[in-house]
């Protein structure tokens, strides 16, 4: 068998890809290893905290330092839910927290259930549904301060500012439904089911926020992430409603008010601190959780956010479902929102962290032990705990933990979000 010698050139080719190839693979590793090593350092405080909740007190302050303890302390972790720094639940505390829990367990079921997509147009007509809707609504509203007045001894400004602000925000969910024509004996149907189930849940948490206690580190955590939650999934709503409005509907002065609204963004929160106090104030919201969630329960960043993310959605879906007859709604709950999903979730979060390391706010607002949140807590904890540093960090783990939960298993969504934001419609 003759065999030819290689071409000079091609082994010549060769060899220098290989030779490129190599030195781009060993940069990569190289870049990979210095990335590495730079994120453990710059984790290494993290490690070094979570590595000294298990120490005693004196391991934790003596020299030199050691990484591992010596006898690990896992009661320290039992510890600190067992600590009280005094003061005892109150029941104008607790109502708060299950009226906020109570209005978005409403908006969850009305928006599910009120719009059937099967609309007969031959049940309950307009004239006679929407009355009965609004007696409904002004009965929720009517029982809020009642309900109010029997759990405890309720000032009037305080009912009455409780009630008109909860059945503002029923009375919108109403009028969004009432846009799309729909079977109005569903409607009602599922307004009197929603505010069952409203019912029950502000009634349950209540009870539960009651019967955790007072100044207690559990009631403290139940505190931060029911309200973290609860008004991340709130902006989620009403973002979500007005970005649809702002992408997809055409109204007179959608742009100035786009703009205007832009503009509100450029105003740093301190300029309208003491106004937005002296308002609280006057409405009888100090140190109850309506204080958080009504004023943040729509934000400027969120509707921007969603709203360029919206525009690059496809129009050619949303004719497609006005073609088979779908209303308004029903192609925001049913195609918009599912195809939003990536950046609602990236909404969630930012809104989420935002609530849970949020300091100034929940320190101007909530003023006793059974109201406070974590970061609020802490302070206090770390000064009448500061012999006890171990138990300080296991506090300060359980405050990051959350956080850094989310960053590593969501942490793509932090970047997609960035990019949403930049999206031109």
């Amino acid at each position: 068998m003759t065999t030819f010698p290689a071409d000079p050139k091609i082994l010549k080719r060769k060899s220098a890809e290989k030779k490129k190839n190599f030195q781009k693979n060993g940069g990569m590793i190289i870049r990979h290893i210095l990335l590495s090593l730079f994120g453990l350092v710059v984790f290494t405080p993290f490690i070094l905290a979570f590595l000294g909740s298990f120490k005693t007190g004196a391991e934790i302050i003596a020299f030199p330092p050691t990484l591992f303890p010596e006898t690990w302390m896992v009661g320290n972790w039992p510890d600190l839910f067992n600590t009280n720094l005094g003061g005892t639940p109150r029941l104008e505390g607790s109502t708060s927290i299950g009226l906020i829990v109570g209005l978005f367990a409403f908006y969850a079921t009305f928006f599910l259930t009120a719009m059937s997509n099967k609309q007969t147009r031959k049940g309950l007509p307009r004239k006679i549904g929407l009355p009965i809707s609004v007696l409904l609504v002004g009965a929720a509203g009517y029982g809020i301060s009642v309900y109010l007045g029997a759990s405890f001894d309720a000032s009037l400004v305080l009912r009455v500012s409780t009630s008109i602000a909860l059945m503002s925000l029923l009375f919108i969910a109403l009028g969004i439904i009432a846009m799309s024509e729909p079977d109005w004996g569903w409607v009602v149907l599922s307004l009197i089911g929603s505010l069952l189930i409203a019912g029950v849940v502000t009634w349950l948490f209540a009870q539960m926020a009651f019967s955790i206690g007072g100044g207690k580190f559990s009631r403290w955590l139940f505190n931060t992430a029911l309200l973290s939650v609860v008004r991340a999934f709130l902006q989620l709503i009403f973002c979500s409603m007005a970005a649809y409005a702002f992408a997809r509907l055409k109204f007179p002065g959608k742009g100035f008010i786009f703009g205007f609204m832009l503009a509100s963004m450029m105003l740093p929160g301190a300029v309208t601190l003491i106004p937005s106090y002296i308002l609280i104030a006057k409405l009888g919201w100090i140190n109850k959780f309506y204080s958080l969630v009504f004023p943040g329960i729509v934000t400027a960043f969120g509707i921007f956010l969603l709203t360029q993310f919206l525009k690059s959605v496809p129009k050619d879906l949303e004719e497609a479902a006005l073609v088979d007859g779908a209303s308004y709604f029903q192609i925001y709950r049913d195609v918009i929102l599912p195809l939003a999903r990536p950046a609602l979730l990236t909404l969630f979060i930012l809104q989420f962290q935002a609530m849970w390391n949020d300091y100034l706010a929940p320190l101007l607002y909530l003023n006793t032990p059974d109201m406070w949140v974590l970061n609020v807590a802490l302070e206090v904890f770390k000064q009448q705990y500061v012999a006890k540093m171990n138990l300080v960090l296991v506090g300060a783990m359980v405050n990051a933990a959350p956080v850094l939960i989310l960053f590593f298993f969501f942490s793509r969504y932090y970047i997609e979000g960035v990019s949403y934001a930049g999206v031109k419609g």
